[in-house]
């Protein structure tokens, strides 16, 4: 008995030195691998909510049509639903409320274009506006988040959670300004919109990212873009491509203030999807 005792002893002993434990992950090991993860996808699904408020001197509101004490401030809340296909085209249907009034819109981005469809008419239209500032503040972007996983100044391991079933890491991200534009510079053909977006946000105010992935399948299952920033109305009006104001219809120095905030959950990876390009007119 005793030898048996020995020999089951020594086996354990032999095994744990064999095997030895593996070190748990760094917080920029495990983005790393969410960012590999995410390249790797070839489709999900995704919900979407956000919600943007600007603020402006209220002789801009006025000149487009703002009276009153609405005159000056703009409130945009929105959530919908989509699917994407990576690396370059996303379809989603989003409920949009701005001031009071209530519109669904369907858009398809492809290689780069925006399709929106008419609510009006029902028919597609190429959406040229779509990186108004407008357009840019609200327009979520559910193909690039691998870009903000790779392109970042600092982590903040916020703890892990469970979210939706899944145990996953929860970090706080400080996107790097000059990696990020220039990682994306290199896709601009993918999504312009939203280049334009991101550098607009980082030249003039913050960005934070948060993410939620998986720990054992570094699979993102949310992410959170947070962006609060003040624009020069000078360029607030060629973003919206208007006219320029006269400064004496304007305070000198105007400018805009604006925030930001989306919320993307993603699932049913690479579950089947086509996303066709529409028929415009």
């Amino acid at each position: 008995m005793k030898r048996i005792l020995a020999s089951l002893l020594a086996i354990v002993v032999l095994s744990a030195c064999a095997s030895p434990l593996a070190k748990p992950e760094t917080p920029q090991q495990a983005l790393s691998s969410a960012a590999q993860r995410a390249s790797q996808l070839h489709s999900a699904k995704f919900d979407l909510q956000g919600n943007v408020k600007m603020t402006f001197p209220p002789q801009l509101g006025q000149m487009f049509g703002q009276t009153g004490a609405a005159a000056g401030s703009l409130s945009l809340d929105m959530t919908g639903n989509g699917e994407a296909q990576f690396p370059d085209r996303y379809h989603a249907v989003i409920n949009a409320k701005l001031s009071g009034l209530s519109v669904a819109t369907e858009v398809i981005v492809a290689n780069g274009k925006a399709y929106v469809k008419n609510p009006l008419n029902e028919k597609w239209e190429v959406s040229s506006q779509s990186s108004g500032l407008t357009g840019q503040l609200s327009q979520p972007d559910p193909l690039s988040y691998d870009q903000l996983l790779k392109n970042v100044k600092s982590i903040k391991d916020l703890g892990d959670t469970t979210l939706n079933g899944t145990t996953v890491h929860h970090y706080r991200l400080v996107p790097d300004k000059d990696k990020l534009i220039a990682s994306l510079d290199k896709a601009a053909t993918k999504n312009p919109q939203a280049l334009a977006a991101i550098k607009q946000v980082l030249d003039s105010g913050t960005m934070t990212v948060q993410v939620w992935f998986g720990k054992d399948d570094h699979l993102v299952r949310r992410v959170s873009t947070d962006a609060d920033y003040t624009i020069d109305l000078s360029q607030l009006m060629g973003s919206l491509g208007a006219p320029a104001v006269s400064a004496s219809k304007l305070p000198a120095g105007s400018s805009i203030h604006a925030t930001a905030h989306v919320v993307i959950n993603y699932h049913d990876f690479d579950a089947p999807v086509t996303i066709s390009i529409p028929t415009v007119g």
